[in-house]
């Protein structure tokens, strides 16, 4: 009886082991979706068409008007999200070359800050009257922050992020467009390779 109650004891250390395992790896997986560096191979290859669909959508109005921009909205199917930010179509250029040695330095993480001021519309809508109402539009003007990965070959943005204290380009910092797509790519599969071993060796404990 004591021998079960052991054995009992031991499998539930077991388990408890196995689950923060697991628990780990799958933090660490979801940390890697976010590239150290700007510039590397992206995880998800439709994350540049994510990016243009939120914030450089076909038809971005010219007005104020909380109906048009409400339309928009539900059109790209963004009523979820409370704040958006939204560049006009001349801009599709500059906003690309953010993620290049032309137009950004290097920021954090995989992020680059544009050289130059740019003028977007930020809308604020409010998520929990689940009608996609919007309580705010404004012009903003500042240098914007991108995420920007390797997609297709080029660097190119998949994210927007705030910059709420109004940051400005370090001169110190490396401009942005160096491809290092292949060592993101290696230490990927490194850490999949790790992670399967370890899965391997709790399941033969076990």
């Amino acid at each position: 009886m004591e021998m079960q109650e052991l054995g009992n004891k031991v499998s539930v250390k077991m388990m408890r082991l196995a689950l923060l395992v697991l628990t780990t790896a799958l933090s660490l997986c979801s940390s890697l979706d976010v590239n150290e560096k700007p510039c590397m191979r992206a995880k998800h290859n439709n994350a540049h068409a994510t990016f243009l669909k939120r914030h450089l959508p076909d038809g971005v109005p010219k007005t104020w008007d909380q109906n048009v921009w409400n339309a928009l909205l539900r059109q790209i199917k963004t009523c979820g999200r409370p704040t958006q930010s939204f560049f006009h179509e001349n801009d599709r250029e500059r906003v690309n070359a953010v993620c290049t040695k032309a137009g950004g330095k290097q920021h954090s993480d995989n992020l680059c800050i544009s050289k130059e001021k740019f003028s977007f519309v930020t809308v604020r809508v409010n998520v929990h009257e689940g009608l996609c109402g919007i309580k705010s539009i404004r012009n903003e003007s500042k240098h914007i922050i991108l995420g920007c990965d390797e997609v297709a070959d080029a660097c190119r943005p998949v994210h927007f992020e705030g910059n709420p204290n109004d940051l400005m380009p370090s001169n110190n910092q490396p401009d942005c467009g160096e491809s290092s797509g292949s060592n993101s790519r290696f230490k990927v599969a490194m850490f999949e390779i790790l992670l399967v071993f370890n899965l391997l060796a709790l399941i033969y404990i076990l």
